[in-house]
């Protein structure tokens, strides 16, 4: 029986605080499937290339945000034009949220423990079928240039990578932002942009921030993209032009998920977005920050089926996009 396959990152924050989480994951998968402790892409290449040619009926992948993203674009390139097999992501980084936005909260081991129940009584299993952004060459769910990029560069070099961090120093900007501050005004500091949107005409703007989700959620749990699941190959844009006490302003109806107009701050479904800017700008893929570029395409990409091992998906949303993976072999219960 081809199994679960399991990319444990050996750097993921949770693994490195219990470096033998791996070893739960292997004695839950036992003869199931097989845990492959990677750390580097290489590594997880090789695993990658070792379930394919096994056939492995679902790819877990243990570790946060940054590891999901790497690793479905080394299951992208790997498969090519093959049918790619149903992604269970286990939550095991520092903030989870495409787990998160895919309704599951538990811990990797919990997760992973209920899937593998599942699949050993051959029950099947819910899952959301959801795109994933493709920008310039690469593959994520969540694009972010202007605060997200310029926010995540103080946080990690601030070294206080846990949610508390980022909430204590969103509280600073946010207080910062209120009072007329300089630094708050840096990290607003607008772009000169030229954006087309889908096939529309070319558009001149100068935002502060511009965002483009396949997932609902970033970290602490704000839903900006409350639409961006809803259809195939369309995702949510967020252009942010206000000024950042509106920002500020906006933040709780941001973190509810809301689709009331606010003002400042722009929305868009489109299947394609290209930005060109006055200068080269770092932005950010699913919490990781890439170097500086002026010239940024995002599409949709391919469209994958999540694993949510639970009953139920999260609380209802009659818009999401779901089916069932399983049953994969009659077997008896004993």
């Amino acid at each position: 029986m081809p199994g679960i396959g399991v990319i444990s990152n050996r750097n993921a924050r949770l693994n490195k605080l219990y470096p033998k989480l791996k070893d739960r994951m292997a004695f839950v998968v036992g003869r199931g499937g097989e845990v492959a402790s990677t750390g580097s892409l290489d590594d997880a290449q090789q695993a990658i290339e070792e379930f394919k040619r096994v056939g492995i009926d679902m790819l877990a992948i243990s570790g946060g945000d940054g590891t999901a993203h790497r690793t479905i674009e080394l299951l992208i390139k790997t498969y090519g034009q093959d049918p790619l097999p149903p992604v269970l992501l286990l939550p095991t980084g520092t903030q989870n949220m495409v787990p998160g936005s895919f309704g599951i909260r538990d811990s990797g081991v919990a997760t992973l423990l209920l899937a593998q129940a599942r699949y050993r009584h051959n029950l099947p299993m819910r899952c959301l079928r959801r795109n994933v952004l493709k920008v310039n060459e690469h593959h994520s769910f969540m694009f972010g240039l202007g605060i997200g990029p310029r926010f995540l560069q103080e946080y990690y070099r601030r070294g206080k990578t846990t949610p508390a961090g980022a909430a204590s120093l969103l509280w600073e900007y946010g207080v910062d932002a209120a009072r007329g501050g300089v630094v708050a005004r840096g990290l607003t500091a607008t772009i000169g942009i030229r954006a087309r949107l889908d096939d529309g005409a070319e558009i001149e703007m100068q935002p502060h921030s511009v965002f483009a989700s396949f997932i609902e959620e970033l970290s602490l749990r704000f839903k900006l993209f409350p639409r961006a699941g809803w259809d195939e190959k369309l995702f949510e844009v967020l252009i942010v032009e206000g000024h950042p006490a509106l920002v500020v302003k906006a933040l709780p109806f941001l973190w509810v998920g809301s689709i009331r107009p606010l003002q400042g701050i722009k929305r868009h479904m489109v299947r394609r977005l290209e930005l060109v800017l006055d200068h080269p700008e770092p932005y950010t893929l699913d919490g990781e920050v890439y170097e500086p570029t002026d010239r940024l395409v995002i599409s949709a990409g391919p469209e994958l089926r999540f694993v949510v091992p639970g009953l139920r998906l999260r609380p209802a949303d009659k818009h999401l996009r779901h089916d069932r993976v399983g049953p994969w072999e009659l077997r008896f219960l004993v």
